[in-house]
């Protein structure tokens, strides 16, 4: 997209049938109802597995389910190509099958199991800063803090750097809280971040039960 109004002439073009295909990302998978649509594609399907996020097979389902929906709605006869590197990998497999049951089941095993949300609540610390070492600094002093002022149960993992470790110019490192009673744990979380103070250029981002960990 050059220019502001690309998107809705493309989206336009192809409704009214001036053109056959449509490519894009994630965005054209949700909203978008085409009478003609009759075939879905979807290339490394299972790339968003690899994404280091406990949300990721969630993701990769909804995303899939999404992009199926857009095949046939007017019409029977709708078709989804799926391109994957392993067609039974739960998300890719009950995605094909439509099978939304069974995914969430499967999926619930495996958060019990590594002990995540939502059997777990989470709290994340995020640093981000200019200069990559002043923010890993802070995290690490920031972990060794938490570790003396959170009461029994809490678990700290980290810190690392975030999977997307530079955004805007800013280096990112994070730490996540793992712990069963929010309520018990949540003051003296909040006590820390309010008191925190750090360098110049080093910020500070508190998440409660954060959507993402990226």
């Amino acid at each position: 997209m050059k220019k502001k109004g690309s998107l809705k002439k493309i989206l336009t073009d192809f409704r009214n049938g001036k053109t056959d295909i449509l490519l894009g990302t994630q965005m054209i998978a949700k909203g978008l109802n085409f009478p003609g649509v009759t075939l879905v594609g979807v290339i490394l399907a299972d790339a968003t597995l690899r994404v280091p996020d406990f949300r990721a097979a969630e993701r990769t389902f909804s995303l899939l389910v999404q992009v199926a929906g857009r095949a046939g709605r007017f019409s029977a006869g709708g078709k989804v190509l799926i391109q994957t590197w392993d067609a039974k990998t739960p998300a890719v497999a009950y995605a094909a099958a439509g099978d939304i049951t069974r995914f969430y089941e499967q999926e619930l095993r495996e958060r019990k199991l590594l002990d995540f949300p939502p059997c777990t609540r989470l709290i994340r610390f995020l640093f981000r800063g200019k200069t990559a070492g002043a923010a890993e600094t802070c995290a690490e002093e920031a972990a060794g803090t938490l570790r003396r002022l959170l009461p029994a149960g809490s678990e700290i993992l980290g810190p690392a750097e975030c999977p997307l470790s530079m955004i805007a110019g800013n280096h990112r490192f994070h730490l996540l809280v793992k712990c069963k009673n929010l309520a018990g744990t949540l003051p003296a979380a909040a006590k820390f971040a309010a008191s925190w103070r750090g360098p110049p250029g080093v910020y500070l981002e508190t998440d409660v039960d954060p959507v993402s960990i990226l």
